[in-house]
């Protein structure tokens, strides 16, 4: 199978379409039968006199070669969700993974690493070179290298539990989620909702073969109903839905419980920890962050509380009132978005009413493109022929002086059988190898709108705007960078507070009067937003938005604090509560179960959720000086790609900043700088 599997095939872009359930096994253990030997001979070459090219290098390749195949299949899993699937892939990246835990054990490899970083030779590296043999070497550390010999074998078996408790925590997710749904036989309760909302919900019903309207537990389903439903009673009924999902209240109560699963995950994490030299779990996060100790990040989120707590009060106040003259007496957490959205339009003139329609998926992609091209100096043509997973996907080349330097993969729409929230993937890392030969970044855009009924197309909410260009803030970052060092050139390879600062950049965009003025135009008739409407919708957005602000802040402090706790006998829920005392602003009634679906703790932001707030601070910082050059002026933007894009992950995000601003900026700043919109 080895000359027909896809798989064990050098590909410029992934097969896709190729790819067969029967080629997953064959192909991960022929990578990985193949990486041992490789790496066999490395350590027996290497031992005497290790050298950059046949250590370094050498390694990487079988790095990369056993990712990129696994990202496929990862990929692929997102539509391919027949039994023989699941189990095969089950199967290779529990290979996988005990594949790379043994590599990380590998004393003799790690002796070599130690080595070449220890040799008069790499005396002489430069800066980046130098990142990358201490990145390795760390890594070893944090894999356990220096534990005697059965504490390693206990820390692997806590961490192959600890990927498969994960996993278990997203399908459980993922099938109370699809536990739930809500016929409705009467258009009268979906009052409120837009055309396109109940069409929608028509089609729900259509494909379950009902009459009606059929409604499901889904993140912009949630907004809509939320936001927009007049009929009180649907906004209770979905808000304690989704809730309690996967968890011992609501009303699939203890099917799909996730808050075992959590309590033994956490318990796990805090053993690693320990088994580490840690204190927990947090502690252990921060080895890779820009913070320099729990204290810091507890504090920081404590003074973003602080700062914001007169806001919040205030838009409680003023809400309340309001309930009170649309006689609510009782003002609910069901009530909120409703009665925001109403204030805004009793006050704002309906600046957000049909916003959307001036934002079609199509339109506003050309213009990012567009925009991107302008400030980074780059081409981006949209491909036709190629490879894809989902017909609904979407490829686009980039280029630089006629030459291609990567390729952005952009699946739109949200599917059921896929997560529900919208993330970036990166399938390759920019690398060279020994021969001088240079491979090519690919980054893939998940997202989760909603995707276009009958002649309506796609049109984004702000919201999805936002998500749009931090997504795509993501993939520019690991398509411009010029490290040709695959440890250095991913953005997979940066910690949170560092990754996260590039989306948060892209997401000012969409705050600025300028840009919006010129993104902006209806989907229909190409009319442009004036300056009255564009500033009467950033004061709406930013108007009664003290809830998301909260609720971000609540998840964020819940999640390190969480990994700040000792397992035994500190349950989840009383952390959940403790934090909730902090912000009471957000009244949230008992039978909430917000970790049992914060799926954040199970994705790669396990004590780390606090990042997006951290780095948001500095995008705005840094924001700060495309709003004094212009938003649109090209050499900002190109000032912008050389220190914060090209060099990777060769050196601080605070370093990198202070040449793009011309003035130092230190830890210090963190934690006295002023509130900012989170997401």
């Amino acid at each position: 199978m080895s000359d027909t599997n896809p798989l064990l095939q050098a590909w410029v872009l992934p097969p896709y379409s190729e790819v067969r359930a029967e080629h997953l096994v064959p192909a991960i253990e022929t990578i990985i039968a193949d990486n041992r030997q490789t790496l066999a001979e490395i350590i027996a070459s290497q031992t005497v006199f290790p050298t950059w090219d046949d250590l370094v290098l050498a390694v990487d390749e079988t790095d990369a070669r056993l990712g990129e195949a696994m990202s496929v299949i990862e990929t692929l899993g997102m539509v391919k969700r027949d039994a023989a699937w699941k189990q095969r892939s089950a199967r290779c990246s529990d290979a996988a993974a005990r594949y790379t835990s043994e590599k990380m054990l590998n004393q003799a490899l790690f002796r070599v690493y130690q080595q070449l970083a220890q040799s008069p030779i790499a005396a002489n590296f430069d800066a980046p070179r130098k990142a990358v043999l201490d990145k390795i070497l760390r890594k070893f550390r944090l894999s356990g290298i220096d534990l005697p010999a059965e504490q390693q074998q206990q820390l692997a078996r806590i961490n192959f539990d600890i990927s498969a408790l994960q996993r278990l925590f997203m399908t459980q997710l993922e099938s109370a989620s699809a536990a739930w749904t809500k016929r409705i036989d009467n258009i009268e309760r979906l009052s409120g909702l837009s055309q396109v909302t109940k069409d929608r919900l028509a089609l729900n019903a259509q494909q379950a073969g009902h009459d009606g309207w059929l409604i499901r537990l889904a993140q912009d389903t949630y907004h809509q109903v939320m936001t927009y439903a007049e009929d009180r009673t649907l906004r209770e009924e979905y808000f304690v839905a989704y809730s309690t999902r996967a968890s011992d209240q609501g009303p699939h109560a203890g099917q799909f419980d996730n808050g075992p699963v959590l309590a033994l995950l956490l318990s796990l994490r805090h053993q690693k920890a320990r088994l580490l030299g840690y204190e927990n779990f947090a502690q252990l996060n921060l080895a890779t962050e820009m913070a320099e100790s729990t204290a810091h990040v507890s504090g920081f989120l404590r003074r973003q509380i602080t700062l914001a707590t007169p806001v919040f009060e205030k838009d409680a106040q003023v809400l309340k009132a309001f309930a009170l003259e649309r006689n609510i007496a009782e003002f609910q957490p069901w009530d909120q978005e409703f009665l925001a959205e109403h204030l805004r339009q009793q006050h704002l003139g309906g600046a957000l009413r049909n916003l959307r329609d001036y934002f079609p998926l199509d339109g506003t992609l050309r213009r990012l493109c567009f925009f991107s091209e302008h400030m980074f100096g780059v081409e981006i043509v949209e491909q036709k022929e190629f490879s894809r997973w989902h017909d609904s996907v979407r490829l686009f080349e980039v280029s630089e002086h006629g030459q291609v330097i990567g390729h952005i993969y952009l699946d739109p729409y949200h599917r059921e059988e896929a997560p529900d929230y919208a993330w970036t993937a990166t399938h390759r890392n920019r690398r060279l190898n020994a021969e001088g030969r240079l491979t090519l970044p690919i980054a893939v855009l998940h997202s989760n709108f909603t995707s276009g009924v009958a002649d309506q197309p796609c049109l984004l909410a702000h919201l999805d705007l936002r998500v749009l260009f931090h997504e795509f803030g993501h993939c520019l970052q690991h398509l411009l960078t010029h490290s040709p060092h695959y440890t250095l050139s991913g953005i997979s390879q940066l910690g949170r507070d560092s990754a996260e600062f590039a989306g948060q950049l892209f997401e000012q965009c969409c705050l600025s009067r300028e840009f919006l003025l010129w993104l902006a135009a209806h989907h229909e008739t190409g009319e442009r937003l004036t300056e009255e409407r564009v500033e009467a919708a950033l004061s709406a957005i930013q108007t009664q938005n003290s809830w998301q602000t909260a609720q971000f802040l609540m998840g964020a402090l819940f999640d390190f604090e969480l990994h700040r706790s000792p397992s035994d006998g500190y349950y989840v829920q009383q952390v959940f509560e403790d934090v909730l005392r902090e912000i009471p602003h957000l009244q949230l009634p008992s039978y909430c179960r917000f970790a049992n679906s914060f799926d954040y703790m199970v994705t790669g932001y396990a004590a780390s959720v606090y990042a997006y707030k951290w780095s948001g601070v500095l995008a705005t910082e840094a924001f700060k000086r495309f709003q004094q050059d212009s938003v649109f002026n090209a050499r900002t933007g190109r000032a912008f790609r050389e220190t914060c894009f090209a060099p990777g992950d060769s050196r601080s995000l605070l370093v990198s900043l202070t040449a793009f601003l011309g003035r130092p900026i230190d830890d210090g700043f963190i934690a006295t700088a002023p509130e900012v919109i989170a997401s």
